[in-house]
């Protein structure tokens, strides 16, 4: 009998000391088994065996399916407190960092934060840090940029563009602002503003630069959600060919007019271009996250067919959306995560990075925490497989550093920049 006190006392004491990270056996145990952070009330709800079991032949960083790829994170000394131009409101550090892109110009990172703050390191820096468990110093870079909110960036031969909403009178303009290139300070000038305004707020989206019937232009996301929890907010916009929003724009770069180039989108946040392939990345509602192929004057169907489904509570005799594309005239997606990762960007992987890697596609999450590994047929209809790489953290921005052969990261949860190499 003492015997069995005895094990279930150390079976309290392991199963406490990990929920309280006493001794740091919360923090070796998450660093052997990682997934373990995606369940926050893992402990309250399931047994540890249960979930370890269902990870059979997952592979963890640095481990992937065929090698081993080095993580590292380095934290950024974002401002202690940052006030909005809009609002005057302030900021807390926390609140700052929550959402930032970046940039790679020359030998430069360029990190562009929510509030339109512009910030510039290097990749020599940056390695400095991680290699010294330094947090990384940014130079701050003075700009006019005004009284917006940062959605997105673009470097184009020797211009920054940037994506930003605009709140006048509770109703929410879109516009894209453009400066040349200069480390010292940034001249912002006007390139496209919308006559339409959304009631809603205008969502994070992205750009890249596209040859449309011979005219060099933007593509550009453009989708609206309300304030506070919008999981089933649905509206007519995307449908509507009178609205600019749930769609995808083309931007032409000499008149700086737009066009409607597809509709029917919900929320893209992924955007790839590769002379006439174009690739975007959607959240689906509860479910159907989506991976698409544009086409010119398609519809995609959003906010009628959907593979997810409405944040109803509980299970539902018949679905809300319908379950089919083609059969009612619109795109099918190339794929579906038929549950939610909270997709965001994508980017092809050069070759150069891993022999294993081969014309492979990098897909980033939010509510994720993961990289995807994609690769697709060579019509870009389906894909072929998809290894998911768990980071522990929301990853919105992603991109390649040719030379260091290093994928840099957005890590949002803390205000860090992830390398994997």
């Amino acid at each position: 009998m003492k015997f069995i006190y005895t094990f279930i006392s150390l079976l309290l004491i392991i199963f406490f000391s990990i929920d309280y990270n006493l001794f740091g056996i919360k923090d070796k145990a998450y660093k052997k088994y990682p997934n373990l952070v995606l369940g926050k009330k893992l402990f309250n709800e399931k047994s540890i065996l249960n979930h370890l079991n269902n990870d059979h032949n997952v592979k963890f960083l640095p481990d992937t399916q065929f090698t081993k790829i080095n993580f590292e994170k380095v934290k950024l000394s974002f401002e202690k407190e940052v006030q909005s131009k809009d609002s005057k409101k302030i900021y807390s550090k926390e609140e700052a960092r929550r959402v930032f892109f970046i940039e790679l110009i020359e030998n430069n990172i360029w990190i562009i934060d929510f509030f339109g703050n512009f910030y510039l390191t290097n990749i020599k820096e940056l390695n400095k840090a991680k290699n010294e468990k330094e947090i990384l110093s940014l130079k701050n870079i003075n700009s006019n940029f005004p009284n917006k909110s940062v959605l997105g960036s673009l470097v184009y031969k020797n211009n920054i563009y940037i994506y930003s909403s605009e709140r006048k009178h509770d109703c929410w303009y879109m516009s894209v602002h453009v400066a040349k290139i200069d480390s010292q300070n940034l001249n912002f000038k006007n390139f496209f503003k919308s006559d339409e305004c959304a009631k809603n707020y205008i969502e994070i989206g992205r750009m890249q630069v596209y040859v449309h019937k011979g005219t060099k232009g933007i593509l550009i996301t453009s989708s609206t959600h309300p304030a506070g929890d919008f999981s089933n907010y649905t509206d007519k916009n995307p449908q509507d060919d009178n609205s600019i929003f749930g769609k995808i724009l083309f931007i032409d770069l000499n008149e700086k007019k737009s066009i409607v180039f597809s509709k029917g989108h919900r929320v893209a946040q992924g955007l790839y271009v590769e002379n006439d392939l174009i690739i975007s990345t959607e959240h689906g509602p509860k479910g159907g996250d989506e991976i698409n192929k544009i086409l010119f004057n398609k519809n995609y169907g959003w906010p009628i067919s959907s593979y997810g489904e409405k944040y109803v509570g509980g299970y539902t005799e018949r679905p809300y959306y319908l379950k089919d594309h083609k059969s009612h005239g619109f795109q099918e997606p190339i794929f579906v995560f038929a549950k939610s990762i909270a997709i965001s960007e994508i980017i092809k992987l050069p070759n150069n990075f891993s022999d294993h890697f081969i014309n492979n596609f990098i897909i980033s999450s939010l509510n994720g925490f993961s990289l995807y590994r994609v690769k697709f047929d060579e019509k870009y209809t389906k894909v072929l497989f998809f290894e998911e790489i768990f980071i522990g953290q929301r990853i919105r921005d992603i991109k390649y550093h040719n030379i260091a052969k290093t994928i840099l990261l957005t890590l949002e949860n803390e205000g860090e920049i992830g390398l994997l190499y």
